[in-house]
């Protein structure tokens, strides 16, 4: 946000919304691969979670579909059972066929999947953007800044969205 001054003194720009461009190909180089890391950790991240999540649904699935199976089965033996029992195992049943139909519709799996790509893509780039920033020539390959320019945009149109609290409190750690 910038905020406005009447005097002469130059507008001071807040730290969140300032953006201070590469002035040189080595600086935007630099930039990219901060930035490629970045994204490959976050998306490496948000796979991690989302197998996670969905490991943890599959569980409770398996539990409860069990537990609900071996309920009616003993139900269907014992003759004198109750019918508060037979409305637990009736709402347990509802629970899993429930929770099945979350695991179908989260598709945990593979969204964790198209993380992983997006990450792996993510890297392959930064490492590109590594090999031309240790080259040390003065002034890099314009076409092969354009390419990996290009590359960067299409795995930005391509991979998932990052929900925005893992963009700002995701801690960046080595990528693998």
């Amino acid at each position: 946000m910038m905020t406005v001054s009447t005097s002469l003194e130059s507008p001071r720009r807040d730290s969140v919304s300032a953006h201070d461009p590469p002035r040189d190909t080595r600086s935007l180089v630099l930039a990219w691969i901060r930035r490629a890391r970045e994204s490959q950790i976050r998306h490496y991240t948000m796979a991690d979670r989302l197998t996670r999540y969905g490991r943890r649904l599959g569980l409770a699935v398996i539990g409860i579909t069990a537990a609900t199976g071996t309920s009616a089965f003993l139900s269907l033996v014992a003759t004198g059972v109750s019918p508060g029992v037979r409305v637990a195992i009736g709402m347990t049943s509802l629970s899993a066929a429930v929770l099945a139909s979350l695991q179908t519709f989260l598709r945990y799996s593979e969204r964790a999947e198209l993380h992983r790509r997006a990450g792996a893509q993510y890297g392959a780039v930064r490492r590109r953007l590594e090999a031309i920033h240790a080259a040390d020539s003065r002034a890099p390959d314009v076409r092969e800044i354009d390419a990996v320019r290009d590359e960067l945009d299409h795995i930005a149109q391509t991979a998932p969205h990052l929900p925005r609290r893992l963009a700002v409190s995701a801690p960046v750690s080595d990528p693998r």
